[in-house]
């Protein structure tokens, strides 16, 4: 009885949090554990494409038919990148939801930590950072998202997470918006400077974010650890923009 009471009393206290309808099909959401989209949203791999590790390159963790490398990441300054799905479906509401809400429910939480486990001898990780919001951009916003999902993942595998490492040092967040690879790549050149390069050295470091893009932001984020003397860099997202999305 009083498990059922805690329950009903969480829900209603989560209801004034999360919409009580699917922000996909509309539909009632049943339980306060799938967040903003309802459970069928979240299990058709029609509306959310979650990835399998047999069908992403074993490097930059780009969406592929099969496991081997896709030959376009040689160059990058981090070693490996993995993501839980594809952006859209349940987790573009969940990470557009977490930049203005600072709560992950409970199954998006369970998918992090499934992921990072299933990819835990790839990623590795002495440390967790978050890739940081321009200092204007996260007092407006009161948080940063990226934190919200290192501290989630840290919690469960007993990692350090340090938010202040790594400072971003241009406000790019908006004028990124429409441009492509090569523009964005220009205007986050020099974007971040490692403030305290002695908790890198020699460290191999997992650099977190909500989505990966174009891979701009997590180059550049990774290459100034890199400079500052991290001795490895992988990247998690809890989603990733597929070629062709048009995102």
């Amino acid at each position: 009885m009083r498990g059922r009471a805690l329950s009903r009393l969480r829900d209603g206290l989560l209801s004034l949090v999360y919409p009580s309808d699917c922000q996909l099909c509309g539909d009632s959401i049943d339980s306060w554990n799938d967040g903003v989209a309802c459970q069928s949203c979240w299990e058709d791999p029609e509306i959310t494409l979650l990835f399998r590790s047999d069908r992403v390159c074993p490097a930059c963790g780009a969406l592929r038919d099969d496991s081997t490398a896709c030959g376009r990441c040689s160059a990058l300054p981090f070693s490996t990148a993995r993501s839980c799905g594809a952006y859209g479906g349940a987790l573009e509401a969940s990470i557009l939801f977490l930049k203005s809400e600072p709560h992950l429910c409970p199954r998006l939480k369970r998918l992090l930590e499934d992921t990072f486990l299933d990819h835990r001898d790839l990623i590795g990780g002495d440390l967790l950072v978050p890739v940081p919001l321009h200092p204007l951009r996260q007092r407006a916003r009161g948080f940063n998202q990226a934190a919200l999902v290192a501290k989630a993942i840290a919690k469960r595998f007993r990692l350090p997470v340090e938010e202040r490492i790594i400072v971003r040092t241009k406000n790019t967040e908006r004028h990124r918006a429409g441009l492509d690879t090569a523009d964005r790549e220009r205007s986050l050149s020099e974007a971040f400077r490692v403030a305290a390069p002695r908790l890198v050295r020699g460290l191999d470091v997992v650099l977190v974010d909500d989505l990966y893009t174009t891979g701009s932001t997590a180059k550049a984020a990774a290459g100034a650890l890199i400079d500052a003397g991290a001795a490895r860099v992988s990247v998690f997202t809890i989603g990733r923009v597929v070629l062709g999305q048009g995102r």
